[in-house]
């Protein structure tokens, strides 16, 4: 694979920084007059819902204050976008309208701070991560797939549903009932160009209810193994859309392990995806026996620590991509 720049990953990890930090959504200033009064407004794109954000009075001190606040993040905003553009132009991957209006959507109303992108759209993310060119293949998607190790999402704005979200990037969305229960919240959503987005959480017991209700978010999740050690020590991204859009990802390093367990996992009709899963970890180990061995050597080991029946799917991924276990001690 072709290396990505001590620059380019840079100027990428400089970028996650200031997006995480924005103390404020950037906007263009308006100003309006109501009854012989000015008021201070702000008009926002999230996801592809237009929307204006009232900031207050325009001769109120605090007003002014926040106003200096929002000139200055929307300042830095637009280098931003350069920045965004330089690493397109340099070939990191960036997602199609319809993801990046998606993870915009979620993003500004703060699922990030309650769940972890997982999936290709969270792969997509890793190249100025671990300094390498993923390969084209591995990286298309048409889903979103968040994961939560809590039954909660705290940080939603009040009265607001996962649905009422997802809207704001494309009104078609409808959830999909469980076929299990068709009365349970439901787990995932579909836009009407089959575009998917699916809520998955931690197996607790083999009883658990599928889907797990999420409390705050008027939907639930769906329980699969292994998702907690994926999602523990979550990092931070940036997706090149937009301004930049905030996200949550797991440890490169996990994630590779944990598609080496997950291709074993696959059912017979799922070939597809089972190739992908190899792939994808085939292209993560590659990299990141260069960029970082040790999060690589420490992520196999934990895995194995998890009992038989992990490290066996580990172990017959290893086997079927031809890279054996004595290269990482």
């Amino acid at each position: 694979m072709k290396k990505v720049s001590l620059a380019l990953s840079t100027l990428y990890s400089d970028l996650t920084q200031r997006v995480h930090f924005r103390p404020v959504r950037p906007g263009s200033i308006f100003t309006m007059k109501v009854r012989g009064r000015e008021y201070i407004y702000v008009k926002r794109l999230v996801g592809k819902l237009r929307r204006n954000d009232y900031v207050g009075p325009v001769d109120d001190t605090e007003t002014k204050t926040t106003l200096k606040l929002i000139k200055s993040v929307q300042e830095q905003a637009q280098e931003d976008r350069k920045t965004i553009s330089l690493l397109k132009r340099a070939g990191i991957p960036a997602p199609t309208t319809q993801l990046g209006c998606v993870l915009d959507a979620l993003s500004d109303a703060g699922v990030f701070k309650d769940a972890t992108l997982i999936g290709t759209a969270a792969y997509q993310c890793y190249s100025p991560i671990v300094g390498h060119a993923l390969p084209r293949p591995t990286l298309m998607t048409g889903d979103v797939d968040l994961a939560t190790a809590r039954l909660a999402f705290t940080a939603l704005p009040q009265n607001e549903t996962i649905l009422d979200i997802l809207r704001r990037a494309d009104p078609t969305f409808m959830p999909i009932p469980p076929l299990s229960n068709p009365t349970a919240p439901s787990s995932a959503f579909r836009a009407a160009n089959g575009f998917m987005v699916d809520l998955v959480t931690q197996q607790r017991t083999r009883h658990d209810a599928n889907p797990l209700p999420l409390k705050g978010a008027g939907a639930g999740a769906t329980p699969l193994q292994f998702i907690r050690w994926l999602i523990t020590d979550s990092i931070e991204a940036v997706v090149l859309y937009g301004n930049g859009v905030a996200v949550t990802v797991p440890q490169p390093a996990r994630f590779a392990v944990h598609k080496l367990i997950l291709a074993q996992e696959r059912q017979a009709n799922e070939t597809a995806k089972r190739q992908k899963d190899l792939l994808q970890a085939e292209a993560l180990i590659e990299a990141l026996r260069e960029a970082d061995p040790y999060a690589l050597q420490d992520a196999l080991n934990d895995s194995r620590r998890q009992g038989r029946r992990w490290a066996r799917r580990m172990e017959r991924s290893l086997d079927e991509l031809k890279i054996t276990l004595e290269q990482f001690a």
